[in-house]
């Protein structure tokens, strides 16, 4: 005999998924999708991952390339933050802070991080050109 019920997430109101295998879900509910932007300006923000209100982004991985013209002596900094303007240089979450070397690549996989819902996901660099890939998902 069975039974029929569902797990309710009483915060979000999501329910849980069995999947093919008639497993449990508790992997993300959907394939990441690639954002990406080139960091060229110093100190000038760019936005990467666009707001959609009342909607949290999930990051699940971040790829930063620098390219042959950041200096050879001098890494250039790079800023990923959340941000309630496209624009904003002022971050209201920093998601990673880290240095680049010239020809360089650094690629953060295996994370799941959850942005404030309606914010945006800005980057800035101290030196050019340094590509940003964000891959990830909006829930709702």
């Amino acid at each position: 005999m069975s039974v029929e019920f569902s797990l309710v997430d009483p915060s979000t109101g999501m329910t849980a998924k069995v999947g093919l295998d008639n497993a449990l879900a508790v992997s993300p509910s959907q394939s990441s999708k690639t954002h990406n932007a080139t960091l060229d300006v110093d100190a000038t923000p760019v936005e990467i991952v666009a707001a959609k209100g009342g909607f949290i982004f999930c990051i699940t991985g971040i790829i930063l390339t620098g390219n042959k013209g950041i200096s050879t002596s001098v890494d250039a900094l790079v800023d990923i933050y959340t941000s309630t303007d496209s624009a904003s240089a002022t971050a209201v979450t920093t998601i990673l802070s880290i240095p680049i070397a010239r020809s360089s690549q650094t690629v953060i996989t295996g994370v799941l991080l959850e942005t404030e819902a309606g914010h945006f996901i800005n980057g800035k660099t101290s030196d050019d050109d340094v590509l940003v890939t964000i891959l990830g998902f909006y829930v709702g």
